[in-house]
């Protein structure tokens, strides 16, 4: 009997590559390839979860997952929300090169000092997807939850992903309970909670492909506003004390929803026996709202290129590779985790495409480090928390940020301030000046769009919003898209 199923699952196999143009010869090559799990965090904070010295919420799933794996504690968004770094993501390329630079579809202040960079209607359709490459070698692909690249042609489906569970809406959710207008879901009944719903699915998913490798993008929706969660979980942080004295309970039921659906995948895992091969990482897609989530102690939240902004949980399990509990320390990024995937699937890049990232695999086997010591940021906009066009570069232990309104400059040594609380511009002047001309250069080389003034600038109209939308780009028949 054994031998039968054995050879019943074999067959099965042969058949799903069959699909992807795979042969028998070729299936060998596959069957030790990883199955690899994304969970994409959305507003996530640095230290939202127990493994980051978080002591109020509850994240023992998460927590688990850097116990068996490895820590990451200078892992970088490319961008300060979440479009841009989606793509980054996605593509391995930094947001400048790709023009995305904003969430979609961005905002308008007609009367700011400087005139924004304008914005595709999505991630660019000649760039590839990472899905493609896998795909390709063989991996069933999937896109569950939050998508914000551009609808219709832009969508998952339509960017290599065999399935596609996801939404192209441009603007906030709205709500996280059902009904959901932008996301029609087989089955859901009225009340069902969107982590859950999400997290069924891509449950469908593993089970239907669990004797092949797949790769799920898992890209949840929490903890970004509205900020709503299942009532027993918000009530059971009554009397629970938060050391900073906010005690918002909804926010952490919120934090502890994620958490249980992360014990799910892995409880899935390990009912299927999938558990030992499958690679995990856990990541946000930019700081948390500096009102309500934990980022650390470092400086701001969402929406500014301050550590507070960009700077990320990352934990990778990985249990064939990762050494349980390691801690890693290297600055990376998020345009690195194209290249880390492609090497783990030993899939060969989509024709003519070029990433910026490095690949991960020598810091998750410990076998070597990175040839790199300098990562950037472009931001030539207006954050809806407030911040103002900037960009910024770190180099080794220091950072330097250029704010595009006026041209000054701050510096900072993050080895003993990382909170980003004293500017040693006017103390390091040649450090500077290197910097900023090493941040200049980098623009110049992927084609940074940069800020204009405005000749439309009145002060006293400086934080004037026009709408949601970029009027250039407004399609009425597109369903996604908010309406003026």
């Amino acid at each position: 009997m054994l031998e039968f199923m054995r050879r019943l699952a074999t067959t099965a196999a042969l058949c799903a590559v069959t699909a992807f143009g795979l042969t028998s010869e070729s299936l060998a090559q596959t069957a030790d390839r990883p199955n690899i799990i994304f969970l994409l965090l959305d507003d996530m904070g640095y230290a939202d979860v127990g493994a980051y010295g978080n002591s109020y919420h509850r994240t023992p799933n998460v927590d688990r997952l850097a116990k068996e794996g490895m820590r990451f504690t200078n892992a970088y968004a490319a961008a300060p929300n979440c479009s841009p770094t989606r793509a980054s993501i996605l593509t391995g390329r930094w947001p400048a090169r790709l023009g995305l630079t904003q969430y979609l579809p961005g905002n308008v202040l007609p009367h700011a000092k400087l005139l924004q960079a304008q914005l595709p209607l999505g991630l660019p359709l000649d760039e590839a997807v990472i899905a493609e490459p896998l795909g390709a070698a063989g991996y069933a692909t999937a896109c569950v939850g939050k998508w914000h690249l551009g609808a219709g042609d832009y969508m998952p489906e339509k960017r290599g992903f065999d399935e596609s569970f996801a939404s192209g809406h441009w603007g906030s959710h709205r709500t996280m309970f059902a009904p959901h207008k932008w996301l029609q879901v087989p089955g859901v009944q009225n009340g069902d909670y969107l982590t859950e719903t999400l997290t069924k699915a891509a449950e469908r998913f593993i089970e239907k492909n669990r004797e092949r490798p797949f790769f799920l993008y898992m890209s949840y929706y929490s903890v970004h506003g509205p900020i709503q969660a299942k009532r027993n979980l918000i009530d059971s942080y009554a009397g629970r004390t938060d050391p900073t004295d906010r005690n918002h309970a909804i926010y952490a039921a919120m934090v502890e929803g994620v958490d249980q659906s992360v014990g799910r995948l892995l409880s899935l895992l390990e009912r299927h026996d999938l558990a030992s091969n499958t690679a995990v990482f856990f990541f946000s897609d930019n700081g948390g709202v500096a009102s309500r989530a934990f980022n650390g102690g470092f400086r701001s939240g969402k929406g500014y290129v301050w550590e507070g902004g960009i700077r990320e949980p990352l934990i990778v399990r990985w249990p064939e590779a990762v050494r349980a509990g390691a801690v890693e320390d290297t600055p990376v990024s998020s345009i690195d985790f194209y290249p880390t995937l492609l090497e783990m699937a030993a899939a060969e890049d989509s024709e003519g495409h070029s990433t910026d990232g490095k690949s991960l695999v020598p810091l998750l086997r410990q076998t070597g480090g990175l040839e790199r010591d300098t990562l950037y940021w472009h931001y030539p906009h207006y954050s809806n928390a407030g911040s103002a066009p900037t960009g910024a570069i770190r180099k080794g232990g220091w950072k330097l940020i250029e704010f595009y309104e006026d041209s000054h400059v701050e510096l900072y040594n993050l080895g003993e301030d990382p909170a980003e609380s004293k500017d040693l511009s006017a103390v390091e002047k040649q450090r500077t000046a290197e910097m900023r001309e090493e941040l200049s250069a980098w623009r110049e080389s992927v084609g940074a769009t940069m800020p204009v003034p405005n000749p439309d600038y009145a002060p006293d109209r400086a934080k004037e919003r026009y709408g949601t939308v970029y009027k250039p780009h407004w399609d009425p028949s597109d369903p996604f898209m908010p309406r003026q």
